[in-house]
């Protein structure tokens, strides 16, 4: 199963570009576009490993492992979790967000190889 990765941003076509180039960069990862009204249901239903929106709310923060609240405001600022780690990106372009995705897929990949051991080893 491929990672993948919900972007809820707006405005759709802005939406549109990123996953497109994302999609293009990156295409061992599944990139999926929704709209921001279904997040919380899809983001529960789905499963991402990681979340692109306008707006993190509650739920995405509690099921998504890593998520980025793209210009949030319609402001500079983009605020991103990765497992907990939190932080902010001024100005976030399309290589930040290469980073964002390769760091929040290896962490989920590392905690399954860890989980696998686990279950396996004991």
């Amino acid at each position: 199963m491929r990672p993948r990765v919900l972007l809820a941003n707006e405005p759709r076509s802005y939406r549109q570009a990123i996953a497109g180039a994302l999609q293009a960069l990156r295409p061992d990862v599944e990139f999926e576009e929704i709209e921001p009204e279904t997040l919380d249901a899809e983001v529960v239903r789905r499963g991402p490993q990681l979340v692109i929106c306008s707006r993190a709310t509650r739920a995405v923060q509690a099921a998504a492992p890593s998520w980025v609240e793209l210009y949030a405001d319609y402001g500079t600022i983009s605020s991103v979790s990765i497992h907990l780690e939190r932080t902010t990106v001024e100005g976030m372009e399309i290589s930040d967000l290469l980073q964002i995705v390769d760091r929040a897929v290896a962490s989920v990949m590392v905690e399954a190889s860890e989980n696998g051991f686990r279950a396996a080893g004991g």
